[in-house]
């Protein structure tokens, strides 16, 4: 098999047959260097995709073992997209925004939530938009709570779930992927 070329912009993935890392990574140099191009060492290495994951435009990729024993690529958001997605949230709930309305505030959160899920709604994602999907809950609970000058705990009917989502119409994160049907 002939290695494989996935690109996106400037970012790019060479995939190889194992052991042939080192001479694909020599190859790609030179072609580069002959078009007056750099190859970013910095950012470049050689992956044994059966022991490490690599990341690639935001994206978390994993060679790993079913339930039912079968290998399979892991695809799923990066922690580091999901610590960015959490930084935006923080940002729009942050305590200078309580004199907002809360429509406002959810509207605001949902975009961002929305454009998130939409860029990494594929395959193995259940697990990360669930996690994700807690995070916001928690974060939205706290700020409605400072918001609304509670004292007692935040965990209370004023901000389960249900209300969150139904009162307050907080976007909910899908936790399927629908697979493709042949």
């Amino acid at each position: 098999m002939k290695a494989v070329m996935v690109r996106y912009a400037d970012d790019f993935v060479v995939l190889c047959r194992k052991g042939q890392g080192a001479e694909m990574h020599r190859r790609l140099k030179h072609w580069l260097e002959r078009r007056e191009l750099k190859l970013n060492e910095r950012k470049t290495r050689i992956v044994d995709f059966e022991k490490e994951s690599f990341e690639f435009l935001g994206f978390r990729l994993a060679w790993r073992k079913a339930a039912k024993g079968k290998h399979y690529p892991h695809c799923e958001p990066s922690p580091k997209s999901c610590g960015k997605l959490r930084d935006v949230i923080r940002e729009e709930t942050a305590r200078s925004t309580q004199w907002k309305e809360p429509g406002e505030v959810m509207e605001r959160v949902n975009r961002r939530a929305r454009g998130w899920i939409g860029y990494f709604h594929y395959a193995n994602s259940s697990r990360v938009f669930g996690k994700m999907q807690w995070q916001i809950r928690e974060r939205m609970r706290r700020w409605l709570w400072k918001k609304h000058a509670k004292t007692k705990a935040h965990y209370g009917k004023a901000y389960d779930n249900e209300r969150l989502h139904n009162q307050y119409g907080l976007i909910r994160f899908p936790l399927h992927t629908n697979w493709p049907t042949p």
